[in-house]
């Protein structure tokens, strides 16, 4: 019996509608036997694909550690989301799949984010805070926030809206940005908004607002990848048979 996860894949790939790949071929079990029948291609992003699958286990069980052998072959075949996984692998995302190494864990990573991925972006800025680079951690929660990225929004609104701030028109319009986005919005947030927008001059605001209004600039070809998914699965399959 597939897995509710299973069923929403096969329903994705369904809507997916790429030509050249029957209704037949795109349950998961058929997915991951064809994704292993192309290895011999030594297709980087095939590796990849597949990596995701054990690690989701799509079409077949849930096996972090042949996720992680592919998702590395990938990432040194050329894939920039397999750099990203490795990276997490290694930062410890399975604990005991691969011994925990941060220096690896930033190489890796920093490849996608360099790329243009907002999640690497994302991780590349909390490594930062970690070691206490705010004005660069910044930086990258910006990039990915720019893509619409929802919690580097949320960062990067805090720091920006704190009472130090460099930049407060910004953080008061990421802010505003954040609490469209999120669900729920709380009272804390509430709060903040209104605690910000009391400090702010006429100026201010209206650059606030323009900010607002132009902040998303869209995603990147890999961040749009990446969330595509195991949809994207059936077009890769497809350039590679023919």
């Amino acid at each position: 019996m597939r897995t509710l996860a299973s069923r929403l894949t096969i329903i994705a790939f369904l809507c997916c509608g790429v030509a050249g790949v029957s209704a037949a071929d795109l349950s998961s079990d058929a997915m991951f036997k064809k994704l292993h029948e192309q290895l011999a291609s030594g297709n980087a992003e095939v590796k990849y694909n597949l990596g995701m699958f054990y690690q989701n286990g799509i079409g077949t069980a849930r096996d972090s550690k042949s996720a992680f052998r592919y998702f590395l072959e990938a990432a040194e075949g050329g894939s920039l989301l397999a750099s990203y996984k490795t990276g997490c692998y290694y930062a410890g995302q399975f604990p005991g799949t691969v011994e925990v190494n941060e220096e690896l864990a930033w190489k890796y990573k920093l490849r996608a984010a360099e790329a243009g991925y907002d999640l690497a972006q994302s991780d590349i800025a909390l490594h930062l805070i970690k070691k206490g680079d705010i004005r660069n951690a910044a930086l990258w929660l910006e990039r990915a926030s720019r893509q619409k990225n929802i919690p580097a929004t949320s960062q990067l609104a805090h720091y920006l809206s704190l009472d130090d701030t460099p930049d407060l028109a910004t953080g008061y319009a990421l802010l505003l940005l954040y609490k469209e986005a999120t669900p729920q919005v709380t009272p804390q947030l509430k709060e903040r908004i209104t605690s910000v927008e009391a400090r702010l001059s006429p100026e201010e605001k209206t650059a606030a607002d323009l900010i607002r209004a132009t902040w998303y600039t869209g995603v990147t070809p890999l961040t749009a990848l990446a969330r595509s998914g195991v949809s994207a699965v059936p077009k890769l399959l497809t350039s590679l048979e023919h």
